[in-house]
Formats: structure tokens, sequence, C-alpha cells
């Protein structure tokens, strides 16, 4: 199980691989004897446009946190995941609940007399196979329930590899938005544009908004803490793509990286439960 953090992010999740391989276990349990959980806690440090289709980045705080079984080998993740629970995991194929959040957008960076877009909660469900070792895909499909309020869709592939303390990653990305997200961050009505005197009336419709790839890093510097970078880049496509706001105040190229630090913790559910108390001998 675990919970990841995410911005923007393809990789077509084909589920009719008939070998399929099994997950290769990158980073073995500590070597102990302990039972219950471990829990590893991320703290993100990213830069990320300020807001889809912005020119300008800002550095941003992101938490991360996963948890497995003591013995349990720690499965392949992203950073720009959204925050999942394997509820179904068969090694080269899991699946289950995910969460992702968006900021919100307020009117700097050249949007002014444009609407505000509240910060989006969007919640959904993911599928991810390994077709075969070092290489995954994944697709997350979310609906923002605030915000927003469009369906968007996220998908990725990744391949993956280890070389002693270090794990490296690369692949591409791939995005997708309804009407309803692509109106709500690229499109103009004639009154903002008057108001904001630099954008032209726009009505942006859903489709594939944006592709590009993603690159990571981590070095382990022992069996409870890593260090991790990561950096990727997108280009908006089709009508958002094409959209004013890009072209005019911001830019169709949008960038994020972040720096991660994690530390991993043993944590055992029955050491803090009471002792069953002793029934004195009857025989």
């Amino acid at each position: 199980m675990r919970f990841g953090a995410t911005i923007l992010v393809w990789g077509a999740a084909s589920l009719g691989f008939g070998g399929a391989g099994v997950a290769a276990d990158l980073v073995p349990p500590p070597k102990t004897d302990a039972r219950g959980w471990i829990v590893t806690v991320s703290v993100i440090g990213a830069i990320t446009p300020s807001f889809p289709g912005s020119g300008q980045v800002r550095p941003y705080p992101f938490p991360s946190v996963s948890f497995r079984r003591v013995g349990e080998p720690e499965s392949f993740s992203t950073p720009d995941e959204g925050f999942g629970l394997d509820l179904i995991d068969l090694g080269y194929l899991k699946a289950g609940p995910v969460a992702n959040f968006v900021f919100q957008r307020g009117q700097r960076d050249g949007l002014f007399g444009m609407r505000r877009v509240g910060l989006t909660h969007e919640i959904g469900g993911f599928v991810e196979v390994y077709p075969f070792d070092h290489f995954r895909v994944r697709a997350e499909m979310r609906q923002g329930v605030d915000g927003h309020k469009g369906f968007v869709a996220a998908f990725y592939a990744d391949a993956y590899e280890t070389l002693g303390p270090f794990r490296l990653s690369v692949g591409p990305r791939l995005n997708f938005g309804d009407n309803a997200y692509a109106n709500a961050y690229f499109s103009v009505t004639p009154l903002e544009a008057t108001l904001n005197g630099r954008l032209t009336p726009y009505s942006a419709t859903g489709g594939f908004t944006a592709a590009g790839g993603m690159a990571t890093a981590r070095y382990d510097i022992n069996e409870l803490t890593s260090v991790s970078i990561y950096g990727g880049g997108q280009r908006l496509l089709g009508s958002v793509g094409s959209s004013p706001i890009p072209n005019v105040i911001g830019s169709r190229n949008q960038f994020n990286a972040g720096l991660a630090v994690s530390r991993s913790f043993i944590v055992d559910p029955a050491a803090y439960l009471p002792e069953a108390p002793q029934l004195p001998k009857v025989f």
C-alpha cells in the first residue's frame, strides 16, 4: 500500500498481456524479526507551474506516506503519481482507489480579471501492470469533486533499474481532461478578456491535454533512509495548447522537479495492546 504525491502526468495500460512478469523487488525489507508494518514518511520539496498553463514555477511542499507489511518488498512508484491504495495486488497487476489534488488558481501571474479555480480534490481509481521485469504501465482515472469539477486521466510508462544503492527510472507521460477541466483552466469569456486586457475570448474543449516525460533517481543511504530527485516536462496539446492563456501570459511548456527525503519506521500495533489476562488453572 502506498500514498504518493503528484502534479501532472503517458503510458497506455494494455491489460491483455499473456505472460506478464512479476514486478521486480526494489528494496528488500530491513533485516529484522519484528512484526507489523514498515511505514515510510517522505518530505518532498517540488517546483511546479503555479497553475495549469503558467510560465512561472513556484516551490510547493508535498507529503508522502507509504506502508507495507514487514517482510513484504517495496513496490515501484514515482513522485508524480496520485495517492493510491493497492486493494488488488497480484504482483504483475495492481489496482485500487486513487486521489490527487491541484492547487487553487488565483489572479496572479497575468490572470487579473480571470475566474478563480479553487483547490481541487480528485478521486477515482488506478490500474497498473508489469508486462515484464523492470517495466511498468499505469493509468489513473480521477473526478474533480470541487475546484475544476472535471474528469481527468493520467497515463504513465516507466523503465526502472536498481544499481547498488541507486534506483533510476525514466518514462513518458500523457494527460487527458474533459470539457469541464479544459473550460475551468483554459477558456476565456468576453468579460474576462475585457477585464484582463491581454487575452482574447476563447472556448477550450477537452481531449489529450499534455504529453511529456519524467525521470527519477534515488539513493539509499541505508535500509531505512533514502534521498530522491526527479524532474520532467510536458507540452500542452490540442485545444488547451491553443488557448491564449498559455500562449500570451503563460507557456505551453510545463516543467516540474523535486527533492525528497524518506525515512522508514517499523510499527507493530500488537506492541501497544495490553496482554491478555492469564486465567487461573482449573486442572
